[in-house]
Parts: C-alpha cells; structure tokens; sequence
C-alpha cells in the first residue's frame, strides 16, 4: 500500500513467485462463466487441502522471507514489524520462529478480529498495527503473503504514516 511520498527508502524490492507442484492445493473446481452459463448445475466452490498448504505455508515462507531481507540488504534482527498474510495464526506464530525474528519484534495477528481477508489481509493488518500503536510509521516491516495457486510474494517495507 502506497501512501505517499517519503524522505528514506519505503519500499524494498519484492520476491515473488508460485509453486506450481502445490497448484491444486487452494482450487475452485467450476469456474463462474461456466456456472453463469449454467446456473442450475454445480455451484463454484473453494476447495482447500488445509494439512497440505499449512505445511507449505509455515515452511516455505520461511524460505521467501528470507530471500526478501536479502534482497533489502536487511537481516532479521532488524525486523521491527512482522506482517504475514493473515490466514491461519499457527502458520504466522511457525513462522517468526523460522525467520528467527527478534523477541521483541511486533507481529500482526489481525486474523482474531477479520478473519482470512484474503488480498486484503495485509493492508488490513498493517491499518490495525498503525491505529492502535503497536507498529510506528518508519518502523522496518517484513509482508509475507501467499494464496492460491500455491503463489507468494514478499518485501521489506517500512510502516507508511497511519
């Protein structure tokens, strides 16, 4: 999320990609032209294989977040403010200790009053960290977002003013 203009560098480079081999893990088996085509068949559904994206999730992403801080020229201890897609808080809590991300780091756990808001999990997150103080404009943040497909992408960011 782009606020505005800022005097340092807000925005660090994004790693980003998919793992096709997890494709089938989060599907939707009838897509909606085919039933808009034919609304009194099947309706479209999600389909989720919840053991097989939380194993994917809590470990790969480590991987992504890695790769993130090194592309920001960051390292883990300088961390202020983990920002992970909110869908499952077990997965975030495996995560900050696969990063090993300082103790005293802030974590969103926005999950417990939205629920899994999908693409917007992360600004959500970051809104709620910003209003109630816990995060400060400026303070150094990892995003870490993931969905279907299996796809990811992450950057360092610093918090924009809220």
């Amino acid at each position: 999320m782009v606020v505005g203009e800022t005097p340092f560098q807000g925005i660090g480079p994004t790693v980003a990609g998919s793992d096709g081999e997890q494709a089938d893990a989060i599907r939707q088996d009838i897509d909606w032209i085919t039933f808009a085509q034919n609304p009194s068949g099947p309706r479209p559904f999600v389909r989720l294989e919840g053991p097989a994206v939380f194993r994917w999730a809590a470990f790969k992403m480590g991987d992504v977040g890695r790769r993130a801080m090194d592309a920001a020229g960051v390292r883990p201890d300088q961390i202020d403010v983990f920002v992970p897609h909110q869908a499952n808080s077990r997965i975030n809590e495996l995560l900050v200790k696969n990063l090993q991300l300082r103790p005293d780091a802030v974590v969103a756990n926005d999950i417990e009053h939205t629920g899994n808001t999908s693409a917007a999990s992360i600004p959500l997150a970051m809104a709620e960290l910003l209003t109630t103080g816990a995060a400060k404009p400026g303070d150094l943040a990892l995003l870490i977002g993931y969905g279907a497909g299996l796809s990811y992408a992450a950057q360092v960011v610093r918090m924009p003013k809220g």
